[in-house]
């Protein structure tokens, strides 16, 4: 067994798993389904045949679900954030005209002509929280954000990247982060 996967293989497999995901439906389907959908990519010889030749065949799983398939998610979630920028977010939420002064990630902070600050934070449905951490965490971080006494207004993006969320967990979650005065944009399917 070889130490490590080589580029131009792992490259070639992540491809081949990216285009099978498109395939499945993987972002679409529910878990039942993309569990057997792994199982099929560990059992698929271009795939899990190849990986288990530089890796223990305990670890191939691991390695397409978090690895590859984790990959695939966020190049899933990042094309749905580029037709959804920070600044349009804003001028939708608030109608106040930004520009972003700071970037971070999937963090973004964005100065309005009337001296607001704007912390906006992008996640997944099932990540909303984190990206709630996340926007607080940089706000605590860097105390130039606060001017004038007061704390940047937060938003969150939540990327929907699968048809898990219904329209009564929407309005739950943007209840819930209303009561703290941060906004919500869905974004996705």
């Amino acid at each position: 067994m070889a130490s490590k996967l080589p580029k131009d293989k792992s490259e070639k497999i992540r491809k081949l798993v990216f285009l099978k995901a498109d395939e499945h439906g993987l972002l679409i389907s529910g878990r039942v389904e993309n569990g057997k959908f792994i199982d099929s990519l560990v059992d698929d010889p271009e795939v899990g045949g190849v990986l288990s030749e530089y890796m223990e065949k305990e670890k191939v799983r691991t390695y397409i679900k978090d690895g590859i398939l984790n990959a695939y998610t966020k190049s899933k979630k990042n094309e749905i954030l580029k037709g959804n920028s920070p600044i349009n977010t804003i001028q939708s939420i608030y109608s106040k005209h930004t520009n972003i002064i700071h970037k971070e990630h999937d963090i973004s902070v964005c100065l309005s002509d009337d001296d607001e600050v704007y912390v906006v934070s992008s996640g997944t449905y099932l990540k909303w929280e984190t990206a709630l951490r996340k926007a607080l965490e940089l706000i605590a971080s860097k105390p130039n954000l606060i001017k004038k006494d007061k704390t940047p207004i937060i938003c969150l993006q939540i990327v929907l990247i699968n048809l898990g969320i219904t329209d009564g967990d929407k309005k739950l979650i943007t209840d819930a982060l209303k009561t703290i005065d941060v906004s919500v944009m869905f974004c996705g399917t």
